[in-house]
């Protein structure tokens, strides 16, 4: 009884453990991974806040351009009284100029200045640099974007595609282990050889450390996958795509490099953004430049003050002053500064737009390459389609002949090794060209999460 007892405790333990393994598991398709990774990725959420710091610098500039309105309370304790000069006739001496101490000892000064730019064409210039560099902000967000979905559909096929080859090379292990049992069934009776249980069990253990392997690895992409999404979730994740899904669509999908470029150069970011940084070093430039014409602006102030040398406020005189005028600034000469600041703006200007050509050219290159890479692709997982259903048939012949007695088991050994060796081979196409598929979305600018 107490046996029975202990036998059911140990059964509801074990099932309760086996049901908190599996909750610990975290189901995730690629679609709710880029899903994820659009909140969660940590060097995304950077420059959303980079974007929006962009937006700031353009409010700053434009407020160059608003009335700036400042207020100036002063109070001062003179310990002698304040000294003008004067002829000495004026002050009653025969000196031709007699100091004369005025004012009170204390004084207070207060006012309200003003200052308007009407016309200042190189605070213009920079509101609609800064302007375009908010958009080179909004862009290199975009972009990051394409370059996280790449990131984490890389890294979700890898993935996929070491589980599969898992789940093979289990089955490859399955196999040998049988192959095993059976060779040394076979040495106990004398009717095999050593050397081929010895073989076996080589091919046994290699496959053990293969699988131990593959296990460390897709554990170590599954932590660098989270961290891509933003996952704190301690639990395993389950990936639950097929690293065949949508393999047919991406083989009949093709492109010419014309074609291709042409579909780039309206969707790639990083494009874009090479065509905004001219347009700004453009904007500088005029900015620059208009440093050389002149600036008017609206000036303007209120001013109250007073002296006395008690502290009666209520005798206090408050005498005002005010003002309201114009102020003209026409820059002569300084030193050239302003010239070779042109010249510095007009070169980089001419950088910008080497850059922008040769990163067109860079682009070209790209796709010219992903799509040879991509048709090879495509042939060479039909001839591994081809190849495996071959190496199926030839495994089951070779089955069929060891089960008659016709064959050895070195024989049947041989087969499997290479009906596995081909499902791996077809997995890497598979795997290659979805790989290459999603380069492709990426190169063209389609990308993104």
């Amino acid at each position: 009884m107490k046996k029975n007892i202990s036998y059911i405790v140990t059964m509801l333990l074990f099932i309760s453990s086996v049901n908190i393994l599996y909750a610990q598991k975290k189901t995730l398709s690629l679609t709710d991974a880029l899903e994820m990774a659009k909140q969660g990725n940590k060097a995304l959420q950077v420059q959303v806040l980079e974007e929006i710091n962009a937006k700031e610098k353009t409010r700053e500039t434009k407020g160059a351009l608003l009335p700036t309105i400042s207020a100036n309370l002063g109070y001062s304790y003179y310990f002698d009284r304040q000294v003008i000069f004067m002829p000495g006739s004026f002050a009653g001496t025969n000196k031709p100029v007699q100091d004369i101490a005025v004012g009170g000892k204390n004084i207070y000064n207060g006012f309200v200045s003003l200052y308007q730019p009407i016309f200042s064409p190189a605070a213009n210039q920079l509101t609609k640099a800064s302007k375009i560099n908010e958009k080179i902000e909004i862009e290199k967000t975009a972009d990051l974007k394409s370059q996280v979905a790449l990131q984490v559909s890389t890294r979700y096929l890898d993935i996929l595609m070491m589980n599969s080859q898992l789940g093979l090379l289990d089955q490859s292990l399955q196999r040998n282990i049988k192959a095993l049992q059976d060779s040394r069934a076979l040495l106990a009776q004398g009717k095999g050889l050593k050397a081929d249980t010895l073989r076996s069990f080589i091919a046994v253990e290699n496959l053990k450390s293969s699988i131990s392997y593959l296990k460390n690895n897709i554990e170590v992409s599954g932590i660098e996958l989270k961290r891509l999404i933003g996952l704190d979730d301690v639990s395993a994740l389950e990936l639950t795509d097929d690293l065949e899904l949508g393999i047919e669509a991406n083989k009949s999908e093709f492109y010419q490099v014309d074609e291709a470029f042409k579909i780039a150069e309206t969707n790639r970011k990083d494009l874009n953004i090479q065509k905004l940084s001219i347009d700004l070093q453009q904007k500088k430039l005029k900015a620059t430049q208009a440093m050389l014409l002149p600036q008017l602006s609206l000036v303007g102030q209120y001013q109250v003050q007073a002296q006395a040398d008690d502290m009666k406020f209520g005798e206090y005189s408050l005498p005002r002053t005010s003002f309201l005028g114009l102020q003209l600034t026409v820059p002569i000469f300084n030193g050239y500064r302003t010239k070779s600041q042109i010249s510095q703006a007009k070169i980089k200007t001419e950088q910008e737009d080497i850059r922008l050509n040769d990163l067109k050219d860079k682009v070209k290159t790209e796709l010219a390459t992903i799509i040879s890479k991509w048709k090879e692709a495509n042939t060479q997982m039909d001839i591994q389609e081809t190849t495996v259903q071959s190496a199926e048939l030839n495994h089951h012949m070779m089955e069929d002949r060891f089960k008659n007695g016709l064959g050895s088991r070195l024989e049947l050994t041989d087969a499997e090794l290479a009906l596995t060796q081909a499902k791996i081979n077809y997995l890497n196409a598979v795997y290659n060209l979805r790989m290459l598929h999603v380069e492709l979305q990426n190169a063209l600018g389609l990308l993104n999460l």
